[in-house]
């Protein structure tokens, strides 16, 4: 009997005796982290691209020519999709922060919470002032 057969190790694995006493290993959610903060990434170029020419071009505006642009229904869509893609983004990226470079349990959860409130919370409000503005508030 081997080492490896002798603790339930298959012939081939990766794997160490150690890992597999530990239960250690992947979540396999590496990969869905790294896909949707990528495409989140890919959404927000041309977002963020529109809404810089748009802002700069309006840059004498006053409130009242905000409020007229802002109420175009095209112009308001692509703010809030912004502000979604920018928050979602921003929640990926810095929860996979914390949990690559917390190390203390406690504060890597605390950590995500308060990202995930954060997130849920400013996106919420970005979304709401959006609507405000562009419905005449």
């Amino acid at each position: 009997m081997t080492f490896r057969s002798a603790y339930g190790l298959k012939p081939g694995s990766k794997r160490s005796a150690l890992g597999h006493a530990r239960g250690l290993g992947s979540t396999g959610r590496g990969t869905e982290h790294w896909y949707w903060e990528r495409l989140t990434a890919l959404a927000l170029v041309p977002l963020t691209l529109w809404a810089i020419v748009s802002l700069v071009t309006g840059v004498g505006a006053d409130h009242a020519a905000l409020k007229v642009w802002m109420s175009m229904p095209g112009n308001m869509t692509l703010m809030i999709l912004l502000a979604f893609f920018f928050f979602w983004h921003a929640w990926i990226a810095v929860g996979v922060v914390i949990e690559d470079y917390v190390h203390h349990e406690a504060a890597k959860t605390g950590g995500l919470i308060v990202l995930k409130f954060a997130c849920i919370l400013c996106g919420t409000f970005s979304t709401v002032s959006i609507l405000k503005i562009g419905l005449g508030g």
